[in-house]
């Protein structure tokens, strides 16, 4: 399995950290902190005693399978998932993964609890009839300074839509806007 990470890494298939490792692993002298985390037996690579999975979405997709969509599983979430396949197996970024497959479940977003308040009752506004009846202000604030003004307060009609622009100061006050 060692020689086909090493190859694999060449073609631009495998992890780069993996197949370094692998390389290291192969040269029996080297004795690095790498060799240490790293095994090989019956040509299965292992990375602290946990299998490495190589780059291969369907086998990864299965063994991720195998923990969450079980019957014996039933679909217990992101983090438990993570924990029961991390107990045997290893790749890179598989919390990252997991926690995807798991967001994409269909089963598990089909039956996951609504967390929100229930919504109320919807109530249409008033319509208006006259125009400068209701009105929206707003401030857009620490502008560059244009004659001797940082600031623009927006006035906007509710029923026209049409809107003023009148320059004024960021630390204008309430009643300064009035």
């Amino acid at each position: 399995m060692l020689r086909e990470i090493c190859q694999g890494n060449q073609r631009g298939n495998q992890e780069e950290p993996v197949a370094k490792a692998a390389r290291e692993l192969r040269q029996t002298s080297s004795k690095t902190v790498r060799s240490a985390e790293w095994s090989e037996d019956n040509r299965v690579l292992r990375f602290r005693g946990k299998i490495y999975v190589p780059r291969n979405s369907d086998l990864r997709r299965r063994i991720v399978s195998l923990y969450h969509d079980m019957k014996v599983a039933r679909h217990p979430g992101r983090w438990k998932t993570l924990e029961l396949v991390s107990r045997n197996y290893w790749w890179p970024q598989m919390s990252r993964y997991i926690g995807q497959y798991v967001s994409t479940c269909d089963l598990c977003l089909r039956t996951k609890p609504i967390r929100q308040a229930p919504v109320g009752e919807l109530h249409p506004l008033r319509i208006l009839d006259l125009r400068w009846d209701m009105l929206s202000v707003d401030f857009v604030v620490e502008l560059p300074l244009s004659s001797r003004h940082d600031a623009v307060m927006t006035v906007v009609d509710s029923v026209s839509k049409r809107a003023h622009f009148i320059p004024t100061h960021t630390m204008v006050t309430a009643e300064g806007a009035a």
